[in-house]
């Protein structure tokens, strides 16, 4: 399974520059999505995992060597995926988020059929990589938010309910792909996900407005060239203490995911005997886990802490590493239920951490930033999926305890939770300068003023 997610630091300031635009609704946008990312679910949450084992046990090998492969096939995704991101990030700003997503849209779509009719190990993991080359995941989605909302808590709820489109496809798309759709043999799953990549494909072309708009298009096309792009990002990062350890806390997040997420279907597997159904029914607990997050907690969270998306932030990532070692302890499938249920607010990192980034971001560089931190995320996917599907092999041949991943993504949590204190540490000490600075100067624009 796969897997998101944009120079001046302007609080108060209106989200797109020059003449006032009526912001487009974001509904069309959560209704794509959403079938999109059930097909994505469909294929990939557990079929694809299942697939990877069956056809690595017909080649003859044993576990610890399908967790290897698995490994080496979603790093290669990744890797795909980090070298694109960035491009497509740079086309989204200067072609628009119409045009990428009805192209990683088709890629998607050429992908589940070919996956359908791979029937070994080298043409399943080649075709995953390769496609890995249009994939959005989600960085375009994620920009789209950010040209129709203003920063702030209100960016932080729109991104919220773009989890929760994600929830409802975890809820629907494991129990299609790895419950329903696998009696009908192997392929099946990835017949049906092209199918309703198709529709969503259909649907982008004729139901999706372009979200960026006109002026910010003709402001990117303007840049002498990529590489020029990448030093003004550069320097917002140097200029801006805060954002850097935004960004690190980030790389953790999707390091400590990827550490467990890349065999988490083969641990289930090897812990409690679960087949494809347990798994689907467990992937959609977690689909309703996001929903209920992003419904309920995320907005009751930013209510009870006065808008303070760092403290929730903090929370959330230290959930995420208490719930990360329940696994690794439970003794039975059970208990996963258990530290599920009670670890809802984990769900809320993603959003928040979005919204605390972007809002240090202009709206002509959204689509650069998504970009840059999808790659990011991707670097960390490579990493995680090599060191833990390492960790994990080598505990299935008893060297280590099996939730050795686990522990090992727990402590990057514990980490990114770090980071995301010092950087709302940095933010309130500057901005205490520049009120200081006000006070000297009553002239100083209030748009200097920054905070995490």
């Amino acid at each position: 399974m796969a897997n998101q997610h944009g120079t001046s630091q302007q609080l108060t300031a209106p989200l797109l520059p020059g003449k006032k635009r009526e912001h487009l609704p974001l509904a069309p946008l959560y209704g794509v999505s959403l079938i999109r990312t059930t097909a994505f679910a469909v294929a990939m949450v557990p079929a694809f995992n299942l697939r990877v084992a069956a056809l690595a046990e017909l080649a003859g090998h044993d576990a610890a060597a399908a967790a290897s492969l698995m490994g080496l096939i979603t790093a290669l995704r990744s890797l795909a995926e980090f070298v694109a991101a960035p491009l497509l990030a740079v086309w989204s700003d200067r072609a628009g988020r119409r045009r990428v997503l009805l192209a990683s849209g088709l890629a998607f779509v050429m992908e589940c059929a070919l996956l359908a009719i791979s029937q070994s190990l080298l043409v399943l993991g080649a075709v995953h990589a390769a496609c890995g080359i249009l994939a959005s995941g989600g960085a375009v989605e994620t920009s789209c938010i950010a040209d129709a909302t203003p920063a702030g808590p209100r960016r932080a709820v729109a991104v919220g309910r773009f989890f929760t489109v994600i929830g409802f496809a975890l809820v629907i798309g494991p129990a299609l792909g790895g419950a329903l759709l696998a009696r009908y043999g192997s392929s099946a799953p990835f017949a049906f996900a092209g199918v309703l990549a198709g529709i969503g494909l259909i649907a982008t072309a004729f139901l999706l407005p372009e979200y960026l708009p006109a002026s910010s298009r003709a402001q990117a096309k303007r840049r002498d060239s990529d590489s020029h792009a990448s030093s003004s990002l550069l320097a917002l990062l140097q200029r801006t203490p805060p954002l850097r350890w935004l960004v690190a806390a980030s790389a953790l997040c999707g390091l400590g995911q990827a550490l467990f997420g890349t065999t988490n279907v083969l641990w289930m597997k090897a812990a409690f005997g679960w087949d494809g159904q347990d798994v689907g029914r467990f992937f959609a607990a977690l689909g309703v886990g996001v929903i209920l997050s992003q419904v309920f907690v995320l907005p009751w969270l930013l209510n009870a802490a006065k808008g303070r998306e760092s403290l929730v932030l903090q929370v959330a990532l230290l959930s995420n590493a208490f719930k990360f070692v329940g696994y690794s302890l439970a003794p039975s499938g059970g208990w996963l239920y258990a530290v599920l249920c009670i670890s809802v607010p984990t769900f809320c990192a993603g959003p928040v951490l979005s919204s605390l980034c972007t809002r240090h971001v202009p709206a002509t560089q959204q689509g650069l930033w998504s970009g840059s931190m999808s790659a990011l995320n991707t670097a960390a996917n490579v990493l995680g999926a090599l060191v833990g599907s390492r960790l994990f092999a080598v505990a299935l041949r008893g060297f280590l305890p099996l939730g050795a991943p686990l522990v090992a993504g727990a402590a990057c949590y514990a980490l990114a939770t770090v980071c995301v204190a010092h950087a709302s540490h940095l933010g309130h000490a500057d901005a205490k300068k520049c009120e200081d600075s006000k006070l000297i100067d009553p002239e100083m624009p209030d748009d200097n003023i920054s905070g995490a």
